[in-house]
C-alpha cells in the first residue's frame, strides 16, 4: 500500500467528517434564525443522508468506468462550495442547497473506500479499511471541537475552514493523487443492473443497515438523553463523544488489522454485533454514570470491531472491476440507515421511554449477531482472501 496516495485518500474521508461534525451543532442555530422548527432541521439533517443514498452508488460506478481521480478531485471541490454557502446562508433555502451539495459531495467517501481496495491486496483490506474507519472518527471528533473553538470569532468562520480544508485536500490530490494501478491496468466487464448483487453481498448489506441503524438509534438521542437525564451540559457531551471517539480510532487505526489476520473478518463481524448489543444494553440499565460509560467503551469497540470488517468482505465480494459500484451501494444502506434510525429514535424516545431507543438497538444487535452466525458462513468467490 503505497503511503502518500493512501495518506491523501484518508485525508479525503478526514475531511468530510471534519466538515460533517462542523455543521451539526450549528444548524439548530442557523435553521432557528430562519424561523425553521425542528422538523425542519431534522430535513436538513436528513437531506444529506438522502443525497448519499441515492449518490453514492452512480458515484462509485463512474468511478469505476473513469477512474476514481477525477471523482475524488471533483467531489472534493463540490464540498469545499457547499461550505462556503452555508457559511454564507443568510436564508433557508441556502441551508438547503448547502446540505444537497454537501451530500453529493459525500459521495467521496464511497470512492476513497474504492480505492483503499484498489492498492490493498485481500488479506490486508480489513487494515485498509480500518485506518479509513479510524479517520471518520476522528474527524467528527475534531469537528465538533473547531465549531466550539471558533464560533465566536466569526459565526461563518467554523464553515469556513471546513471549505478550505477540503479546498487544500482537493488541490493536494489533483498534482499528487495518482490513479490506482488495478484501476488503470483493468478494463471491467460491462455487467447488467444487479448482477453484482449475490447472496453473499445481500446478507453484508443487511448486516451494515442493521448495524449502523442501532447505532443511529443510540447517537440520535444520547445527547437528548444526557442532557435531560443527566443533566449534562456541552462539555460533559463533548468529553463523552471525544472519548468514544478516541477508542474508535485506535481500534480501528492500529488494532483492527492484527485483530483480522488472527480472528478473520466474519468473526469479528459476530464478536462486534454482540459487544454492540451489550453496550446497549447497559445504556438502557442507565441509573449510573458509570454504566453511561462502560456502554460507551463496550459498544464503541463492537461498532469499531464490525464496521470495517463488513466492508473489508464486501470489497472482496465485489466482481473485478466493479468495488466502486458495489462499496456505493453498500454505503447506501448505511445512509438509508441514518436516515430511518433517528426517526425511530425519536419515536421510541417520546412514546415510550428515554431508554427505550437502546433497549431496542441492543435488541436489534442480539438479533444481528446471532443471524450473523448462521448466515456468515458462505464462501467467498476468492478462495483464501477471508478467513
Amino acid at each position: 500500500m503505497q503511503k502518500s496516495p493512501l495518506a491523501i485518500i484518508l485525508s479525503t474521508v478526514f475531511i468530510a467528517l471534519i466538515g460533517f461534525g462542523i455543521v451539526i451543532p450549528l444548524m439548530p442555530v442557523y435553521a432557528e434564525r430562519f424561523g425553521a422548527g425542528g422538523f425542519q432541521v431534522g430535513m436538513l439533517v436528513m437531506t444529506y443522508s438522502l443525497m448519499q443514498f441515492l449518490l453514492a452508488p452512480i458515484a462509485g460506478r463512474i468511478s469505476d468506468r473513469i477512474g476514481r481521480r477525477p471523482v475524488l478531485i471533483f467531489a472534493l471541490f463540490l464540498t469545499s462550495a457547499s461550505y462556503v454557502i452555508f457559511g454564507l446562508a443568510d436564508e433557508l433555502w441556502l441551508l438547503y442547497a448547502s446540505r444537497i451539495l454537501a451530500g453529493i459531495g459525500g459521495a467521496d467517501i464511497t470512492v476513497a473506500q474504492a480505492y483503499i481496495a484498489d492498492v490493498t491486496p485481500p488479506e490486508k483490506r480489513a487494515r485498509g479499511m480500518g485506518l479509513f474507519g479510524a479517520a471518520f472518527g476522528v474527524g467528527f471528533v475534531i469537528g465538533p471541537s473547531l465549531t466550539a473553538l471558533t464560533f465566536e470569532m466569526h459565526e461563518g468562520m467554523p464553515s469556513f475552514i471546513a471549505a478550505g480544508l477540503a479546498a487544500v485536500t482537493a488541490i493536494w490530490a489533483l498534482f499528487m493523487l495518482p490513479e490506482p494501478k488495478r484501476h488503470t491496468d483493468y478494463q471491467p466487464r460491462r455487467i447488467k443492473p444487479g448482477e453484482w448483487l449475490t447472496r453473499v453481498l445481500g446478507v453484508l448489506m443487511s448486516f451494515q443497515f442493521i448495524t449502523v441503524f442501532s447505532q443511529a438509534l443510540l447517537q440520535s438521542m444520547l445527547v437528548l438523553f444526557t442532557v435531560h437525564t443527566l443533566g449534562w451540559n456541552e462539555k460533559n457531551n463533548g468529553l463523552f463523544l471525544a472519548m468514544i471517539g478516541g477508542i474508535s480510532a485506535i481500534i480501528q487505526g492500529g488494532l483492527i488489522g492484527r485483530l483480522s489476520e488472527r480472528f478473520g473478518e466474519r468473526n469479528l463481524v459476530r464478536i462486534g454485533l454482540f459487544l454492540m448489543a451489550l453496550g446497549l444494553f447497559l445504556f438502557s440499565r442507565v441509573g449510573n454514570v458509570a454504566y453511561l460509560y462502560a456502554g460507551g467503551v463496550v459498544n464503541a469497540f463492537g461498532f469499531a470491531l464490525t464496521l470495517p470488517s463488513l466492508s473489508s468482505l464486501a470489497s472482496q465480494e465485489a466482481p473485478d472491476g466493479h468495488q466502486g459500484q458495489v462499496l456505493g451501494s453498500f454505503q447506501s444502506m448505511g445512509s438509508l440507515a441514518r436516515m430511518i434510525g433517528p426517526l425511530a429514535g425519536g419515536a421510541l424516545y417520546d412514546l415510550i421511554s428515554p431508554t427505550a431507543p437502546f433497549g431496542v438497538g441492543s435488541m436489534i444487535a442480539v438479533g444481528a449477531a446471532i443471524s450473523s452466525v448462521i448466515f456468515l458462513r458462505a464462501s467467498y468467490k476468492k478462495p483464501g482472501a477471508v478467513k
